[in-house]
């Protein structure tokens, strides 16, 4: 079965929503910055970055010519052991997948029937979900293209040009996206900082999977430092 079969399947699992995906948070400010400081701006973000944390989202997946669809997500993560739980559930609270990933790769923890048929969507999405949650400071080896009101970070890699791009008032991760021969393999974008025990998180997070065509817009509704 196709991966559009398996994003039908869970479409039929979720709610549908009416409607197009739109960008639902505010962009951030963007103020000149008053000195290029490239190395300054990357320490000041991974202060504010808590190692261990819990977060209660609203999820809407987006597939290309269907109704949205809406989840409730709750995903555990640990920066430091480079671990991650996501559990995936429908309004009810039924709860359709767990997955889990580390530092080797992603695994499923357990699905409903219909959607342990296409083990590669609920792969994806855990893939994705390391994307939104890890890996957010450049290299050493970066290279810093500083602009009036933002720097970009640039490292090659093997799958491509991997771009991390800083801004706002404190300096904050605004979009991380992975090109590649084709195009843009993969995009996260951060909205809507807020403080909370002296750390920074996101309260609106939106990716772009380039490969499989859907969109996951996440919507924090609570936010726990472990």
């Amino acid at each position: 079965m196709s991966t559009r079969c398996a994003l039908l399947a869970l479409m039929l699992l979720a709610a549908p929503l009416m409607g197009c995906a739109k960008d639902p948070f505010r962009p951030t400010p963007l103020p000149k910055l008053s000195r290029s400081d490239p190395p300054g701006i990357v320490n000041r973000f991974e202060s504010a970055l808590a190692d261990r944390f819990t977060s209660a989202d609203s999820v809407i997946i987006h597939v290309p010519f269907r109704d949205d669809l809406a989840l409730l997500g709750v995903v555990q993560v640990d920066r430091v052991a480079g671990t991650f739980e996501l559990v995936g559930l429908n309004q009810m609270g039924v709860q359709f997948f767990h997955l889990s990933g580390d530092r080797k790769g992603s695994s499923i923890r357990s699905a409903v029937p219909p959607l342990m048929k296409h083990k590669q969507i609920l792969l994806s999405i855990a893939d994705d979900t390391r994307r939104m949650y890890f890996d957010l400071l450049p290299g050493k080896d970066a290279l810093a293209d500083s602009q009036s009101n933002m720097i970009r970070f640039i490292e090659k890699t093997r799958a491509g040009k991997l771009i991390r791009t800083f801004g706002g008032d404190p300096g904050v991760l605004l979009e991380k996206r992975l090109s590649g021969w084709l195009g843009t393999n993969w995009k996260v974008r951060y909205f809507e900082y807020a403080l909370k025990d002296g750390k920074q998180y996101p309260r609106g997070i939106i990716l772009n999977n380039g490969r499989y065509h859907y969109r996951i817009t996440v919507r924090n509704r609570e936010w726990q430092i472990k």
